[in-house]
């Protein structure tokens, strides 16, 4: 299936994704991403002043039900709450439980990712009673923290054009 197909989330579907900041998984804010499965070519939007084009390999996809997010952040004061660029992209254009997903017109600098599998489609991490995520997430880096999210400096990766991250879904 070579068919084009651009994924972006407007700004009242991004307020709904609830929940993800809890966990530190925010989809909110301005930019674009695209994602690409080996067969399936996407393009994407972004336009930030200075900018360059990068990949993110993403592995550890059980699941071609739901929808992966995607948040890009430029700062530690950002991190989590205010992401630069944003993207979800369907499951179900996984292959053998990896997605590559093209990062478009991120700004030059180090920036830091996360990222969630939302296996249901309800456009929010799921949490259980003790507020820990019941469904896969990832940072840059396969940063972890400590009794939550890595601190921004543990995922944080220098934006090299053509370059590809990989990261594995836990």
């Amino acid at each position: 299936m070579n068919k084009e197909t651009s994924f972006h989330r407007p700004a009242a579907a991004a307020r709904r994704l609830i929940g993800l900041a809890a966990a530190g998984l925010v989809l909110s804010g301005s930019g674009s991403l695209s994602a690409l499965a080996a067969d399936a070519p996407v393009s994407a939007v972004a336009a930030p002043a200075a900018a360059v084009d990068m990949e993110l390999e993403l592995s550890g996809i059980a699941s071609s039900e739901g929808q992966i997010l995607v948040s890009v952040f430029a700062s530690p004061e950002d991190w989590l709450k205010k992401p630069v660029a944003v993207a979800s992209a369907p499951a179900s254009a996984q292959k053998d439980g990896r997605l590559v997903i093209k990062l478009a017109a991120l700004p030059l600098g180090r920036l830091a990712l996360n990222v969630a599998h939302d296996l249901n489609g309800n456009g929010r991490l799921d949490m259980n009673a003790m507020r820990l995520p019941i469904e896969p997430f990832a940072f840059s880096n396969n940063a972890t923290g400590m009794f939550g999210p890595p601190k921004f400096e543990a995922a944080q990766f220098e934006v090299v054009a053509g370059a590809r991250l990989s990261v594995s879904l836990k």
